[in-house]
């Protein structure tokens, strides 16, 4: 990848996710965490490990990963991101950094964790040979991604609304975001000497009792604020409309789907 194209991705997703920032425990974390336990089982984290959380966010992912007794370490290249993370969680350690450049010393973490985030990495080559050079030998690494675009419901019904008012061009999409491939990430794996790659497929839901966590998390990610504000009614109508067939009495529940990525040193 040519640096410009590097630093016009970098400076995209560094835009979107500090202004996702201030809201981002109450929105896309109560999705994303649905695969942590997965993730955290699978590496056998526990008391007496070290762990680095990249791509940290505000600090939810990082927070659950400690209450298994591990010793976690948080990074995000986002400083509103930390900021947030060291508000809410005091007791654990944060750190501003790229991942492509992680402030740790060689062979010094048991397990690595990046909860979806890989699909955001301009440069996913380096990154994933950080994770090597950082990993104790024979340490684990885990990642979620997305599963494919059509099986994310309430991001479906998100994108119907919104393609019914405005290109969906505007809207913020990473590098790896809907690859589901095993090659594409075995590749990545491979080229940083990994080892004993897997990748498997979770079906999970995203509960909430109202719409909002829904409806907030989209507008800060796809910055509808900006829009005007009869086109923002226009689309929150219509996101209400495609949400009603995924309503469970007061509640909503949105089938999803990610891939599960394992590997080790």
């Amino acid at each position: 990848m040519e640096g410009s194209n590097y630093q016009v991705i970098r400076k995209y997703e560094l835009d979107t996710w500090t202004r996702c920032s201030s809201s981002y425990n109450e929105t896309w974390a109560t999705l994303t965490n649905e695969t942590l336990p997965l993730l955290i089982s699978k590496t056998n984290i526990g008391g007496n490990v070290t762990v680095l959380d990249i791509g940290c966010g505000a600090g939810n992912s990082t927070s659950k990963i400690s209450e298994t007794g591990a010793k976690v370490i948080g990074i995000d290249f986002s400083q509103k991101m930390i900021d947030e993370a060291n508000s809410a969680y005091q007791s654990i350690v944060f750190k501003p950094s790229d991942a492509e450049n992680i402030p740790l010393e060689d062979n010094s973490i048991d397990v690595v964790i990046a909860n979806f985030v890989v699909h955001h990495f301009a440069e996913p080559n380096k990154v994933f040979k950080e994770i090597y050079r950082v990993l104790k030998p024979n340490g684990k690494f885990a990642f979620a991604v997305w599963g494919a675009n059509e099986e994310q419901s309430s991001l479906g019904s998100f994108f119907q609304a919104f393609a019914n008012h405005h290109e969906m061009s505007e809207l913020p999409h990473g590098p790896l975001f809907g690859i589901t491939a095993f090659e594409t990430y075995n590749k990545l794996i491979t080229d940083a000497n990994l080892k004993n790659f897997k990748l498997e497929k979770l079906e999970t839901n995203w509960n909430m009792d109202s719409l909002n966590p829904l409806i907030n998390g989209c507008w800060d990610w796809g910055n509808l604020h900006l829009f005007p504000e009869d086109k923002q009614k226009d689309i929150k109508d219509d996101l209400i409309k495609n949400c009603e067939s995924f309503k469970k009495g007061k509640s909503y529940s949105f089938p999803h789907s990610a891939m599960i990525g394992y590997a080790e040193k």
